[in-house]
């Protein structure tokens, strides 16, 4: 008799520890999410504000009087955008 409650003791100590490890996994998910979107939500406020001054040098170009004015402030500023290219 002994034998059988230890081994349904083993069973459900084993399955409590399971359940629990589950649970810790759900926690550490839920907030790695958490932070992934904090992280997207912030790398996309960034990018609008970027690409809303990338906007505003291109209409201070267009507003030039000549096309070579124009033509150079785009090019000045692409190249300060892209120093690659």
């Amino acid at each position: 008799m002994n034998n059988s409650e230890s081994s349904v003791l083993r069973i459900r100590n084993w399955r409590g520890t399971l359940v629990a490890a589950l649970i810790g996994l759900l926690i550490v998910m839920a907030m790695i999410m958490k932070w992934l979107v904090e992280f997207q939500v912030d790398a996309a406020e960034e990018r609008r504000s970027l690409e809303a001054l990338a906007r505003e040098a291109e209409a201070r170009c267009f507003a030039l009087a000549s096309y070579r004015a124009t033509d150079a402030c785009r090019a000045a500023h692409a190249a300060r955008v892209n120093p690659q290219k």
